[in-house]
């Protein structure tokens, strides 16, 4: 006959003290409070389910008093005699709570910046902020919608977003009016899915099944604005002469026609990366687009300025140096601005524009009898396009070094007539 156990008492508890090992206070039932050898008093339930004996933990006294204990341990029994394990059940909700936990943290917005910085060696500091921007600007601010909801992604849990609020953002940012920018965007949002997938963030890319032309309609390639015609050049030219802005800003815009190097290169132009010895512009790696490092000859004209600009520097690091900010180079904005105080619209003339205007004179005047006699291979090389084969791009960067110099006066030289009529 199994030994009848006595109720615990609440003055036999508070009198329980402490030994040199743990030992058990039982009050019937499975139920017991175990005396910890550090004056600890924790509540146990023991039980057996399927044949295996096990327990489980119902707090600390007296936090929980005999009373709440003994009406858990009659809840947990209840369980149990319905096949239930309390102690799985309880690992389960804990687990769940965690999940919830875990993808409560997981929002396309925190996803978007692990990826953000894991995407930083990838391409250029200016072009790494511009993608930051360009998702701040169109993918985590709330959009009103034509049925009254808002359309908020940026702290829904990125396994959450579905395929129709991606869809109803890029019809959004379409609204906007501006052509190209859903695209990229939803190229950004790809590259965000894919990097979620392969972390496990998300079970699938849902960017995978969206058709973006049934959603946003034919993509019909944009190409920059630019000038051709001497006439057209020569008027550009003579506007930046008379430019009255920042001076700075004038000698970047009075350069580029020269270089024709995309905005953020000739912004972030650097003292260090001119040698005026051999004439030459070195652009590293992280500037380039490429990702790979760029030696670009110099013409005399633009050493001629490079010399009056040392004259003038303010900066001992940028070329180029902001007017408003000390110690940081001119703003993206600033020489697009300074465009349009010359009266060129964007539809018109954009400092892109500058590397369109090259490549299509230098192609035109390639094969003419009195041209500069380069063929595209030098063009390209100036303009830094990245050449597929690894192993010929490698030769080539050492091979049309004397060619591009060659090339890049023979445009100056070009530009200089057409500036005097």
């Amino acid at each position: 006959m199994a030994r009848r156990v006595l109720p615990l008492k609440d003055t036999q508890i508070k009198a329980a003290k402490a030994k040199e090992k743990d030992y058990k206070l039982f009050d019937g039932g499975g139920l017991y409070l175990l005396i910890s050898k550090g004056g600890g008093k924790l509540w146990y339930l023991k039980y057996r389910i399927n044949g295996k004996e096990k327990k489980i933990a119902l707090g600390a006294y007296p936090t929980v008093s005999i009373r709440e204990a003994r009406v858990k341990r009659e809840k947990l029994k209840q369980q149990i005699s319905t096949g239930i394990d309390p102690s799985q059940e309880r690992k389960a909700k804990k687990a769940e709570i965690r999940q919830e936990t875990i993808k409560s943290t997981n929002t396309l917005y925190r996803i978007a910046q692990k990826w953000h910085d894991s995407y930083k060696d990838q391409v250029t500091e200016n072009y790494h902020t511009k993608v930051w921007r360009a998702l701040e600007n169109h993918v985590f601010p709330a959009y009103k919608m034509q049925d009254g909801s808002t359309l908020k992604l940026k702290d829904t849990p990125i396994d959450e977003v579905t395929r129709l609020e991606i869809i109803a953002l890029m019809e959004a940012i379409k609204a906007k009016g501006v052509q190209d920018t859903p695209r990229r965007v939803a190229m950004l949002l790809n590259k965000i899915f894919k990097y979620a997938v392969t972390h496990e963030y998300a079970p699938h890319n849902i960017m995978a099944d969206i058709e973006l032309t049934v959603v946003l309609g034919k993509h019909t390639k944009k190409h920059y604005p630019t000038f051709t015609k001497p006439k057209q050049i020569k008027e550009l030219l003579h506007s930046i002469d008379g430019y009255e802005g920042d001076y700075f800003t004038k000698m970047a815009l009075k350069i580029l026609p020269y270089l024709f190097v995309r905005s953020a290169n000739i912004r972030y132009m650097e003292w260090k990366e001119i040698n005026f010895r051999t004439k030459e512009w070195t652009i590293p790696t992280e500037k380039m687009k490429t990702k790979t490092e760029f030696i670009l000859p110099l013409p005399h004209q633009v050493m001629a300025m490079l010399e009056e600009l040392k004259e003038n520097a303010t900066s001992t690091k940028y070329v180029f140096p902001s007017f408003r900010s000390d110690g940081y180079p001119l703003s993206d904005n600033t020489l697009l601005s300074a465009l349009r105080r010359m009266g060129y619209s964007k539809e018109e003339f954009v400092p892109h524009s500058f590397r369109a205007m090259f490549s299509t004179i230098a192609y035109e005047w390639a094969n003419r009898k009195e041209g500069h006699g380069f063929g595209g291979e030098v063009i390209e090389a100036c303009l830094a396009h990245k050449e597929p084969n690894q192993v010929k791009g490698a030769y080539n960067r050492a091979e049309y070094r004397e060619p591009m110099r060659g090339l890049m006066q023979w445009y100056a030289d070009y530009l200089e007539e057409v500036k005097r009529g």
